[in-house]
């Protein structure tokens, strides 16, 4: 990474730092740019250069949380909802105290709205391994994709809404096997990938 693209991405994680910092202290609406940039101790002209509004830094932030997500987890070569959701939940639960703070000031819509644009690359590319092996045409998979998505957005904020009690290991093996209830088999391979207790 070249010095410039460092010092831009230094300054980014300042700023969002910043901003949760403050989140942590007073409700998002009473908020300025100005404060923001003094605790990130950087120019205002400087938050400008990388923001139009406060509400990208979050945006910002939940995007590159959601490629990272995207990066960890690779193709699967069937679609294997017990994994999967273990594999969501375990990680959504490593940035717990960031999910609570923001449903505490009352951003469950950006939250879920980021999570889900985001998630449906992530579901695409987890069903890659399984494109072209009998799974169905590719606007099939893409309907399902966007299905899958979802679903698991809104099972995340349900969790959150519960205060993420728990461990992800629980409520991902409830919940993955809550949908293998309904899922037809051909679709996935439930039982072929049970966890061992």
């Amino acid at each position: 990474m070249r010095g410039h693209e460092r010092l831009k991405e230094q300054s980014k994680k300042m700023i969002e730092d910043a901003l949760l910092e403050l989140m942590g202290e007073k409700e998002f609406a009473s908020i300025t740019i100005s404060e923001i940039a003094k605790r990130a101790d950087v120019a205002r002209r400087t938050f400008y250069r990388l923001y139009r509004k406060k509400e990208d830094v979050l945006s910002g932030y939940l995007e590159k949380l959601c490629l990272d997500y995207k990066e960890r987890y690779g193709a699967l070569s069937r679609y294997d909802v017990l994994r999967i959701s273990m594999d969501f939940f375990e990680f959504w639960y490593g940035h717990r105290e960031v999910l609570l703070l923001l449903h505490r000031r009352g951003l469950d819509e950006m939250v879920y709205g980021e999570i889900g644009r985001s998630s449906l690359d992530v579901v695409r590319n987890r069903m890659a391994g399984g494109m072209g092996k009998g799974m169905g045409k590719a606007e099939e998979l893409e309907y399902f994709a966007v299905y899958s998505a979802g679903g698991f957005a809104n099972l995340l904020r349900r969790w959150v809404d519960e205060g993420m009690r728990g461990t992800p290991e629980e409520y991902g093996r409830e919940v993955g096997n809550a949908l293998g209830q309904f899922l037809l088999p051909e679709v996935i391979s439930f039982g072929q990938a049970k966890l061992s207790d």
